[in-house]
């Protein structure tokens, strides 16, 4: 293993793991490794962990990296957050189960440890008459950024797609006679997910609408009759291609500063599930249209029934019931 045994493991396990994540997940699990690396090294020099090397750890240096994780001082207080916490023993356990070293798996048989769990976290949407003001807010940001902004944005409220399948979708995949978008880079692409179809609500149809009208405009301005990409881009050079993740992101913060409203494009797809469920569509449909294998991710990450919409339906289910007959005793 050499003299850095806990570098030798994770460089070897993220390695073999590779064909079986994204390169952003990838990134994520590289990091948080990393950062439980440089702990143990710092529990090992005080000498409350045995050791830092995977293949030799045991429950006490768990234990130790436990109480780091509670003790450890960040902006926030004393503490890692509890989803941290959650995903750093999750990518700890699969390191040390790729070398062979069981000791987590046993922990959890043993009735009296507690490891961190993932918490369901809070869905951050926006509301329906936010979303639409953000939506109508636009249609004074000018040039060929706010022609963009526009259309992205309501395509992102109103059909739920991801940040890159949006960005990287082809003219050919939009269908404005069955209002749908073939998602041709879902997440996950090349790695398990396939393409799938997702729906474009009505409002933002028309915003689609004018965003291709003025599209057609915008290439022939530069003496292109038509392209592959969606939303192209012409650099100063000339050349046409699609937008880079990062000049998205600028035309993102564009639509921020021009709207003073402040989201993230994440947001607007939670913000998607939570205005149709509002709406009274079933989490069946709403999964379907997420492209979630089940509604459990949906209910999740996603959406969820406000607490005024379930005690409205609970009361509906009651609407039969005579209370007539339970008063007669006053």
């Amino acid at each position: 293993m050499g003299r850095y045994p806990w570098k030798s493991c994770t460089i070897a396990y993220l390695d073999a793991v590779k064909p079986y994540y994204g390169e952003k997940t990838l990134k994520t699990i590289e990091r948080g490794l990393k950062i439980i690396g440089l702990a143990f090294d710092e529990l090992h020099e005080c000498g409350r962990a045995s050791t830092a090397n995977p293949k030799k750890m045991a429950m006490k240096d768990v234990e130790a990296f436990l109480e780091w994780m509670k003790n450890r001082k960040t902006i926030r207080g004393i503490g890692l957050r509890p989803a941290t916490q959650a995903n750093y023993i999750g990518y700890l356990t699969n390191l040390l189960r790729w070398v062979e070293n069981p000791v987590i798996d046993r922990m959890k048989m043993l009735n009296h440890v507690r490891l961190p769990q993932k918490v369901s976290p809070e869905v951050k949407v926006l509301s329906e008459t936010m979303a639409r003001q953000l939506v109508d807010s636009l249609e004074t940001m000018p040039e060929w950024e706010g022609c963009v902004a526009r259309a992205m944005i309501a395509i992102y409220l109103y059909s739920g797609l991801r940040r890159s399948e949006l960005r990287l979708a082809r003219l050919q995949d939009v269908n404005t006679e069955t209002w749908q978008i073939l998602v041709a880079h879902p997440k996950g692409m090349n790695k398990w997910a396939a393409e799938a179809l997702a729906p474009i609500l009505p409002p933002a149809r028309q915003p689609l609408l004018d965003f291709l009208a003025e599209r057609k405009e915008y290439l022939e301005k530069y003496g292109f009759t038509e392209c592959e990409p969606l939303f192209p881009f012409i650099s100063d050079s000339g050349r046409l291609d699609y937008w880079s993740d990062g000049m998205w992101g600028k035309a993102k913060a564009m639509a921020e500063t021009h709207s003073r409203i402040k989201f993230k494009i994440q947001q607007l797809r939670a913000t998607f599930g939570q205005i149709c469920k509002d709406r009274g569509v079933g989490i069946e449909s709403v999964s379907k249209a997420l492209r979630h294998k089940t509604t459990k991710t949906t209910e999740l990450y996603y959406t969820r029934i406000r607490t005024d919409h379930a005690f409205r339906e609970l009361e509906n289910a009651f609407s039969d019931f005579d209370n007539t007959k339970n008063l007669s005793f006053l």
